[in-house]
C-alpha cells in the first residue's frame, strides 16, 4: 500500500532491487564431547556448556591439556600390538585402570588435519586427579546440553570407546540427536585397534549391537591409528610407570647403582640416570609415545569433514585423502577384508582406512552405516540434503505467519530456485541444466489443497539430483592387434 504524504516536500523512499536470500549454513564445524584437565574461561566455568575454539591454543587456554597417564610393565600380553624386548624378556605396558582419555588428542588430530572451527563440551575435569572413570551418563548429558546449539554440523565423542559395549547406548543417541538436527555422527569402532581375526571381533560386536535405527545420520570408521601427536612431549618416564616395575625391567648394574643407595635417590636423580642408558630408556619412551599415540580415528576424519568442506564443498566426498599426523594404521587392511567393511549381508558399512605405499595414510570409503539404502548411501548425499533441507528452513523463517497467497508463493519458489541454483553451479547437484537438477512445487492445486490452507498449511515439494560419489570405476581396454 502506498504511504500518504500530508506534507509538502521531498521524500526519499529505498526499494529494496533483490529478493531475501537463503543463506547456506556452515557444515564443516563439529562438536567433541568429552573430559577435559579443566573448563574455565576466566573465572566462569565451561562445564557442560558447548564452547566455540579456534585453534588448540585456544583449547589448552579453556580446557588445558593431556591427561597424565600412567603404566604398569607386565609379562607380553597376546593381545598387545606392542610388545617389546627388554634385558632378553618379552614385555607390555599396559595403562593402569582408569588412565586412558581421547578428548585432547583428538582435537589435536581436528586441527592438524585441517579443522578451523569446533565446538567443545566439557564433562568432566581431571585436574589434579590421579584417575579418571569414563562414565556414559556424563557423555549422554554432555550431548543433550547440544540439542539447543543451531549450529555444529558433525558430532564426535572419541571418549565413548571406553566405555566398552555401553559405548552403543551413547552411539544411538547420537545418531537420534543427528537426524533430527540436520547433523551427522562420526562413530569409533570400539577395541578397533585389534585384527580382524580374533574371536569375537570388533567389526561382527559393532554391527551387532549398534541397531537399526537413523543409521544413514552416521558413519564408522576402522581401524586405529598411530598417531605422533604426542611425540612433541618429554615424557616423564618415572611419572608414568611405578618405580618397582622399573626395578623389575632395569639392567642389574643400574639397580645395583642407583636404586639400592641409602637414602633414596630422587625422581629427578633417576630420570637423569636413566637418560644415560639410552637404548632402555629410549625403548620405554617410544612405546610410551605409541600407546598414547593410539587414538580412534573420529578426530581425525572430523578434520577431513571440515577440509573438503571448506576446499570443495559438502557435496564433495570426504574419501581418498590422506591424514596427517598418523604414521600408521593398526591393522592393515586388504582388498578381500575391505569387500566385508564396504558391502555385508546386514546392510551396516564400515568405511576403511588404509595405507598405500608412496600415498600414506588414506580414508577408503564414504558409506553411511545404512550400506544398503540406495538413497542414503553415501555420506556426501545424507550431508548435502543435511546442508539444503537446514539452509532453506531457515531462510524460509520469516514467512511463519505471512499471508498464504499466491503472492508468499512466488516469493517462496523464487529464493528456493536462487538457492538451489548456486548449489547447482557449485556442481553439488547433478543435471546439464537447471531444470534438469532440481525442481521447486509450491501453490494450491500443486501442494496444497483449500483444506490446507484453511488449516494454516504452506507446503512446498523439492526435488534434486544429489551428486553421488564414483565409487567404482572401470576401465575397459581393447587391444588392437595387426599392423593398424
Amino acid at each position: 500500500m502506498k504511504k500518504r504524504y500530508s506534507n509538502p516536500g521531498v521524500y526519499v523512499e529505498e526499494i529494496s532491487a533483490f529478493p531475501k536470500t537463503i543463506a547456506q549454513v556452515e557444515t564443516a564445524i563439529p562438536a567433541f564431547i568429552g573430559y577435559t584437565e579443566k573448563a574455565f574461561r576466566g573465572s566462569s566455568s565451561l562445564l557442560n556448556i558447548p564452547t566455540r575454539i579456534s585453534s588448540m591454543l585456544e583449547f589448552e587456554e579453556f580446557f588445558g591439556g593431556a591427561f597424565p597417564s600412567r603404566f604398569e610393565v607386565v609379562s607380553a600380553v597376546s593381545s598387545d600390538p606392542l610388545p617389546f624386548t627388554i634385558e632378553g624378556q618379552m614385555k607390555s605396558l599396559l595403562f593402569l585402570p582408569d588412565q586412558q582419555v581421547f578428548l585432547y588428542y583428538s582435537i589435536k588430530a581436528f586441527f592438524s588435519n585441517g579443522g578451523s572451527s569446533c565446538y567443545i563440551v566439557s564433562v568432566g575435569n581431571y585436574v589434579g586427579q590421579a584417575t579418571l572413570q569414563i562414565n556414559k551418563s556424563d557423555l549422554l548429558n554432555g550431548l543433550s546440553v547440544l540439542e539447543s546449539e543451531e549450529t555444529p554440523s558433525v558430532l564426535a565423542i572419541p571418549d565413548a570407546v571406553l566405555l566398552g559395549d555401553d559405548a552403543f547406548e551413547v552411539y544411538q543417541a547420537m545418531l537420534a540427536q543427528a537426524k533430527s538436527r540436520f547433523r551427522f555422527a562420526i562413530l569409533d569402532i570400539p577395541n578397533g585397534f585389534l585384527p580382524l581375526n580374533t574371536s569375537g571381533d570388533c567389526i561382527s560386536n559393532f554391527r551387532n549391537r549398534i541397531g537399526n535405527m537413523n543409521l544413514a545420520s552416521g558413519a564408522a570408521y576402522y581401524p586405529w591409528l598411530y598417531s605422533n601427536l604426542g611425540s612433541d612431549r618429554d615424557f616423564e618416564i618415572l611419572n608414568h610407570i611405578p618405580l618397582q616395575d622399573l626395578q623389575e625391567i632395569l639392567p642389574e648394574e643400574f639397580a645395583k647403582t642407583f636404586l639400592n643407595t641409602s637414602p633414596s635417590p630422587s625422581g629427578e636423580y633417576l630420570h637423569q640416570a636413566l637418560k644415560s642408558l639410552s637404548p632402555t630408556y629410549l625403548k620405554l619412551q617410544r612405546v610410551i609415545q605409541e600407546k598414547l599415540g593410539l587414538l580412534p580415528p573420529s578426530g581425525f576424519l572430523a578434520g577431513a569433514y571440515a577440509l573438503v568442506d571448506n576446499s570443495r564443498g559438502v557435496w564433495k566426498a570426504p574419501a581418498n585423502i590422506s591424514l596427517n599426523s598418523v604414521r600408521s594404521t593398526s591393522f592393515s587392511i586388504s582388498n578381500s577384508i575391505q569387500e566385508d567393511l564396504n558391502i555385508h549381508p546386514s546392510g551396516k558399512s564400515i568405511n576403511a582406512i588404509r595405507e598405500f605405499p608412496g600415498k600414506g595414510v588414506l580414508v577408503w570409503g564414504a558409506r553411511t552405516l545404512a550400506g544398503n539404502d540406495n538413497e542414503w548411501r553415501y555420506v556426501p548425499v545424507r550431508r548435502t540434503f543435511n546442508m539444503i533441507e537446514h539452509s532453506i528452513r531457515n531462510g524460509l523463517q520469516y514467512v511463519v505467519f505471512e499471508p498464504n497467497e499466491p503472492k508468499t508463493w512466488t516469493r517462496v519458489k523464487s529464493e528456493c530456485t536462487n538457492f538451489l541454483f548456486g548449489i547447482w553451479r557449485s556442481g553439488g547437484i547433478a543435471g546439464a541444466k537447471p531444470e534438469d537438477a532440481f525442481f521447486i512445487k509450491v501453490g494450491l492445486g500443486e501442494t496444497m489443497t483449500s483444506q490446507d490452507i484453511l488449516d494454516d498449511n504452506l507446503n512446498v515439494e523439492i526435488g534434486m539430483a544429489l551428486v553421488r560419489p564414483a565409487e567404482f570405476m572401470f576401465l575397459r581396454i581393447k587391444l588392437k592387434t595387426g599392423s593398424h
